[in-house]
């Protein structure tokens, strides 16, 4: 019986290490566009003449995006895509905000691949704007080899600095036509090292550790008397 409580007493102190480690370092996370609830909102605008207008674009007005029947991986603010007939130019911010606290920011290093609709190659009511991205605000970076059609996934693009502690957001500035617009994400690879200090256990994990030893002293302690 004594043997048997010791044992769970050790399996305790186990587990509490273990769990402290997982903890410590887990990825980051990142959603892709196939779970939008809670994680993706898009701010919309309509202007019918504002193509290629970056100042067409609003932030004032986010609400939660939804998936698009019938398109995949595709996003918008409805179920349809669609805020028009064509040629009303309908301005997307597709936003995610994501938490990088516990991790050194300088060491983040994302990899994702994106899709849009439309595809800003200037014609047949595809509109001008390239589709673009930004980091916390930072500089906005182009849909990869534009102008070319955006509508499949991108290849890779890498991430690995504008990352800061605590909350970040990104950002994707996607214009459509007006008729079964949106935009999809997939996240290849997030890491970063983690900023907690591993050999310090939590007060959580230092509880269940003293609860254990305790308890193998109070059997050791019987043994010898």
């Amino acid at each position: 019986m004594k043997s048997s409580k010791c044992a769970i007493q050790i399996l305790f102190v186990f587990l509490a290490l273990v769990g402290g480690i997982a903890e410590c370092f887990a990825d980051p996370l990142l959603y892709s566009s196939n779970d939008p609830i809670g994680h993706w909102f898009v701010s919309t605008n309509i202007d019918s003449a504002g193509d290629g207008m970056l100042a067409s674009f609003k932030t004032d007005n986010f609400r939660q995006a939804v998936a698009v029947t019938g398109r995949g991986d595709y996003i918008a603010n409805n179920a349809t895509g669609s805020n028009g007939p064509m040629g009303d130019w309908t301005f997307f911010v597709f936003r995610q905000t994501f938490n990088l606290t516990g991790y050194d920011p300088t060491s983040a290093n994302l990899k994702f691949q994106w899709a849009a609709d439309d595809s800003g190659e200037g014609y047949a009511a595809r509109g001008t704007w390239i589709p673009k991205f930004s980091l916390n605000g930072g500089g906005l970076v182009s849909y990869p080899g534009s102008p070319t059609p955006t509508y499949n996934y991108s290849s890779v693009v890498a991430l690995a600095s504008g990352f800061v502690s605590g909350l970040n957001t990104i950002d994707f500035y996607v214009e459509g036509n007006g008729v079964t617009d949106g935009f999809a994400f997939k996240p290849i690879e997030f890491t970063a090292d983690s900023s907690c200090p591993s050999t310090v256990p939590e007060p959580a994990t230092m509880l269940l550790m003293g609860t254990g030893l305790a308890g193998l002293a109070g059997v050791t302690r019987k043994k010898k008397s």
